[in-house]
């Protein structure tokens, strides 16, 4: 009897631990429950868990469910650490769901770093972990693993393999009864579609999404999914049935507001509807949309969908100056964009580089490395494509540039040509007119050629004045554009802005000076593409001075707005008139010249 207390006290100590076990049991049930819905709220719950007193298992467990919540959270993993800890844990413990899950998030991890041949190890890994054939299988997270290694090979430019994994992750959401994540997988054939040029095949899987989408309940999303299907149509010439979209994308999407002006950054939007205008013979319409996305949409994609709309609008309507200043702007804004392009291909090509080490692995790794070579022959085509189709756009408009200036030219050496015609045939004529009075026999047959000469005469003065009227012409009309582009300038909004920042002595942001180049490839294309073609003789400051010398800002101004010492920018002036015009000159003749471009 004398050991019953210490019995009664060992019991309430076991009975205590068996509560908090079931406690911690509860709450990370409870964060697993929540965790799809409100991984916010889950992650809360999971951090209020001290790991003291829990056993590995459930630190484990607590860790796992921490790192998902935060995935689904959108975080951004910039280190493999924990994610490695749990696939080695969960290797030889826990269930198939838990080694899936594992895995996916440690491809995760190298989907966000960017290191593309082992996110898609370790997502074929968690694949491979699925026991399909168990009744608790969780087809959704199945269904992810899909999903993410289809959103690799999208980016990879790999279309068969992204259809092969986006199809997939469709069927194992359908198996999962997850409407949401089928009707994404079905929007996600529609981009592989249209990117492999099957525009049919893409306008198909837009209409059966957006159909889904409408019959579960989300009119919103089956709205949205259709602005997807216009430009298609468009391209297709169904006109009525693009109509029909975009009046249900208008009206159902949510994204625009009382005015029916779109949500801030979905602007390109207006570029459809500008090419549905267009090919409705409503140019006015057309006009509109496209001005408005050059109004409202600020980024490369829009500029350069705006000014290739105007380009189309003013071709078709026989404005050739005005198609050839858009075209200008298009192909501006296209080398920004291919600029980051290659860019981002080489980003990719160095992340997928180390992929050759797992050849000599296993069987899987060669497969990878075949893999890897053909992404590089796949980013190299497209490269090649890229330049080539700069290179051609180039020299087209390269080409019509030298026919301009063949033809002025050309009118000019005619006009000496005429000229000296002239003065030929004038002294012949009093040649002969000398004759005459030596020769009296022969005097009515000479007066008849001075006669004819005479008429000859005329007629080549006449084609001289025709010349001169043609010449002065172009003279005029280039006077007249300077000096609206000169009355536009002083209106300029961003003028204003830079003429302000110049008074405080404050550096302009990029995005300020970016607005500036705008306007000046707006205003003064030629000068922009005098300085521009002398880009690599001029460093960033130069390049920036020339720019506000045009624009008529003083030396005080300019030093202000560069951050720079006024000996600095006296010394780059006297300097970059040899650079831009191969001759020795003072500041003073360059600010005369850069100011007739």
């Amino acid at each position: 009897m004398k050991h019953t207390p210490w019995i009664f006290l060992l019991m309430a100590v076991l009975s205590l631990s068996a509560c908090g076990d079931r406690t911690m049991q509860r709450m990370l049930e409870r964060a697993e429950a929540t965790m799809n819905d409100n991984p916010s709220e889950a992650i809360a719950l999971l951090d209020s868990i001290s790991d003291s007193g829990l056993s590995r298992s459930q630190r484990m467990r607590r860790l796992l469910l921490l790192t998902n919540a935060q995935n689904k959270c959108d975080t951004v993993f910039r280190s493999d650490s924990i994610q490695r800890l749990l696939a080695d844990y969960y290797e030889s413990h826990g269930s198939a769901n838990d080694r899936m899950l594992a895995y996916y998030l440690l491809g995760r991890v190298y989907q966000d770093t960017h290191d593309y041949p082992d996110a898609i190890e370790f997502f074929m890994k968690a694949a491979d972990c699925a026991d399909t054939t168990d009744a608790k299988c969780d087809y959704a997270q199945l269904c992810r693993v899909y999903s993410q290694m289809s959103n690799v090979f999208y980016h990879q430019n790999l279309i068969k393999e992204d259809l092969k994994y986006n199809n997939l992750a469709i069927s194992y959401a359908r198996r999962a009864k997850d409407t949401l994540s089928t009707i994404q997988g079905l929007v996600g054939n529609i981009a592989a579609y249209k990117r492999l040029g099957k525009l049919d095949s893409a306008l198909y899987f837009c209409e059966n999404a957006s159909n889904l989408a409408r019959q579960s309940g989300y009119k919103n999303i089956s709205a949205n999914i259709l602005g997807g299907g216009i430009s298609i149509l468009i391209e297709q010439d169904s006109l009525d049935k693009a109509k029909t979209f975009m009046e249900i994308y208008e009206q159902e999407s949510g994204f625009f507001n009382k005015s029916h002006d779109i949500a801030k950054g979905r602007e390109v939007y207006y570029y459809s509807k500008g090419r549905y205008y267009l090919a409705e013979e409503k140019y006015d319409s057309a006009e509109f949309f496209f001005r408005k996305e050059l109004r409202e949409g600020q980024d490369f994609n829009n500029q350069n969908a705006a000014s290739r709309g105007l380009a189309l609008l003013y071709q078709k309507t026989h404005r050739p100056d005005s198609a050839s200043k858009y075209a200008l702007y298009s192909y501006a804004m296209n080398d920004s964009v291919y600029a980051h392009m290659a860019t981002q291909e080489v980003e990719r090509m160095k992340a997928m580089y180390d992929y050759t080490r797992y050849q000599e692995s296993s069987r899987l790794a060669n497969e990878k490395s075949k893999k890897m070579q053909d992404r590089l022959i796949l980013i190299g085509l497209l490269a090649i494509s890229i330049i080539g189709a700069t290179f051609i756009i180039i020299r087209r408009e390269r080409k019509r540039r030298m026919t301009a200036l063949r033809h002025y030219k050309q009118s000019i050496a005619e006009l000496a040509k005429a000229q000296l015609e002239v003065i030929g045939l004038r002294s012949h004529a009093m040649n002969i007119e000398a004759a005459l009075s030596k020769a009296q026999n022969n005097i009515e047959d000479l007066k008849d050629y001075t006669s004819e000469l005479n008429l000859l005469i005329e007629k080549k003065e006449k084609d001289l004045e025709a010349l001169r009227s043609d010449i002065e012409r172009t003279h005029s009309k280039d006077a007249i554009e300077k000096e609206l582009a000169e009355t536009r300038l002083k209106d300029s909004e961003i003028y204003h802005v830079f003429d302000k920042l110049a008074t405080k002595g404050t550096l302009p942001s990029a995005e300020e000076w970016q607005q500036m180049y705008m306007m000046v490839i707006d205003l003064f294309p030629s000068f922009y593409q005098f300085i521009s073609s002398r880009r690599y003789a001029l460093n960033e400051k130069e390049f920036n001075t020339c720019v506000l010398i045009r624009l008529h800002f003083r030396p005080k101004d300019i030093c202000n707005l560069l951050g720079v010492s006024p000996a600095y920018i006296t010394k780059i002036r006297n300097t970059m008139m040899k650079k831009l015009f191969g001759v020795e000159g003072t500041s003073k003749q360059l600010d005369e010249k850069l100011l007739n471009l």
